[in-house]
């Protein structure tokens, strides 16, 4: 049943990328994404729902967000019911209005897609022929996303490196910063020794600096095809004086790093690496020089645009007002001198119209073609047992556990409990659960539910855990004038305690004054 995420020892040695390869990272990147695409374009068309209601390429990160966030914390690993109930969640709030309600399975496409049935995604890379060469390499690359492995209750999900690799690939980066980041590795991995490391580093650092220098000049040109398409007035002058202000820098850093190549070239075996890095620099110096020029001519070019599209005085035609000056006038004119004025000016802008020219070949094919009919399966409705689960079933243990205590210590007082303070209870508690903010609206949630249900209420309408609906029936809520004073929550101020609290005297003689619901 479960699956190793490890691939064998020839495979894992096919997919190592030589110095040569200096796209092949980047290639990997890409890949890992294929995944994704392939459920989106292969296996949600075949689904039976509407997948087009759903971003299940959106789905699919958030997946691999929450195992890695989960994988991080102090558990571990994640089991399958805890990442089905997330994503059908997520799914549910996409699409609130399905009629055919399918987002548990909307989850389990999606969730089975990344697994893959334990079977390792398999892309290739294509090395192109050398000159004179009549073949060329292929090179398989195979990785998992998401893979099952035996944990203390049973079966968890955990995130391999790859997953980690486009959880961490997809955040946003400032390319300026990036370029400081990546120029500070090379001096370090040049001060370890790693030339060969280094010098890819240093490759990566020119390719951002191009990047930040192709940003820059895409901007310019939308602006002079329209000065609006650019925020000139707000995030532009920003930007712009973030990079100037940064130049310097990276020249500076340019040149330490060559004094650094240099010095480190004079041992005789690190001394054609240290040429290349030396040779990438100038490489990236002469880009950081580039794009201060463009730097120096993005307000000119601003204001040049600005002048030529907003302030330039208009010409004669756009005095004309088509509508009074020409539509109005032909039209009170006789109709015959209109039509004749219309059919001339037709004449000469329209072309002149013909039939179609049908070929032979093209009218047998439109003849002799199949029928295409578009064949949907019938909505299925699911069982009702799996349209929801109740308010409780979602709940984690710890969660259930602490509110549980909360409000059995609540009906236990002699004296009735605000609403207010129980939710403070619960923050000062947050610590000992793993989502704090559930705790408090399982906490809140539980005592309006008290306030507004039966006392004779259904068993289903309970939570799953015992100790928690024990603690919950056990309980009477009150309304008063008071209002809730929290940056979270709003609405009465409820008093909360034990029927027996509420003496029946008391109850009646207060009945016009608050609603009790018991």
């Amino acid at each position: 049943m479960f699956h190793n995420d490890a691939v064998g020892s020839a495979d894992r040695e096919s997919t190592q990328p030589t110095p040569a390869d200096d796209l092949y990272p980047r290639w990997q990147t890409t890949q890992l994404l294929g995944p994704v695409f392939a459920m989106v374009e292969r296996g949600a068309p075949r689904a039976d729902f509407d997948h087009e209601r759903y971003d299940l390429a959106q789905l699919a990160l958030r997946t691999i967000d929450f195992v890695v966030v989960n994988q991080a914390s102090v558990d571990g690993s994640v089991g399958l019911d805890r990442i089905l109930d997330h994503l059908t969640q997520a799914a549910r709030r996409m699409g609130p209005d399905d009629p055919v309600r399918p987002w548990s399975r909307v989850a389990k496409l999606v969730l089975n897609s990344l697994l893959n049935d334990g079977r390792p995604h398999v892309a290739t890379w294509r090395e192109p022929a050398a000159n004179g060469e009549g073949w060329s390499e292929a090179r398989p690359f195979r990785f998992r996303l998401l893979r099952l492995v035996e944990g203390d209750t049973g079966a968890v999900v955990a995130a391999t490196d790859e997953a980690i690799v486009l959880y961490l690939r997809a955040l946003q980066t400032d390319l300026a910063n990036q370029a400081m980041a990546l120029k500070l590795m090379v001096e370090l991995q040049m001060a370890k020794g790693e030339f060969d490391r280094a010098l890819f580093s240093a490759r990566d650092a020119t390719k951002t600096a191009q990047g930040l220098s192709a940003s820059l000049r895409e901007k310019l040109d939308d602006t002079r095809r329209d000065v609006r398409s650019v925020d000139w007035s707000g995030e532009m002058p920003g930007w712009l004086t973030e990079v100037l202000d940064q130049l310097g820098d990276q020249l500076e850093r340019d040149r330490q790093l060559k004094e650094l190549a240099v010095r480190a070239g004079e041992d005789p075996d690190a001394a054609p690496a240290c040429r290349a890095i030396v040779d990438e620099v100038r490489r990236s110096e002469d880009v950081w020089i580039r794009l201060e020029r463009r730097l120096q001519g993005a307000i000119p070019t601003f204001l040049s645009a600005q002048e030529a599209q907003r302030f330039h005085a208009r010409g004669l035609g756009a005095a004309v007002d088509l509508t009074d000056d020409v539509l109005r006038p032909a039209l009170a004119a006789a109709s015959a001198v209109f039509d004749l004025a219309t059919d001339a000016l037709a004449a000469a802008l329209l072309p002149p119209s013909c039939p179609p020219q049908w070929g032979v070949d093209e009218l047998a094919k439109q003849l002799l073609r199949a029928p295409v009919t578009w064949e949907r399966s019938d909505a299925v409705v699911d069982d009702p047992g799996d349209l929801g689960e109740a308010v409780g079933d979602s709940v984690p243990d710890d969660v259930a556990t602490v509110a549980a205590e909360i409000l059995t210590a609540a009906g236990s007082r002699a004296e009735p409990s605000r609403l207010s303070a129980l939710v403070g209870e619960a923050r000062v508690r947050a610590g000992e659960v793993a989502a704090p903010d559930r705790l408090l609206d399982i906490v809140w949630g539980a005592v309006l539910w008290v306030y507004v249900a039966d006392r004779d209420a259904s068993p289903d309408e309970l939570p799953r855990r015992a100790d928690l609906a024990a603690a919950v029936q056990g309980l009477v809520a009150v309304a008063d004038d008071v209002s809730l004073a929290d940056d979270r929550f709003h609405g009465p101020d409820l008093f909360v305690a034990a029927p027996a609290v509420f003496e029946l005297a008391d109850v009646e003689a207060a009945l016009e004054e608050i609603e009790v619901v018991a």
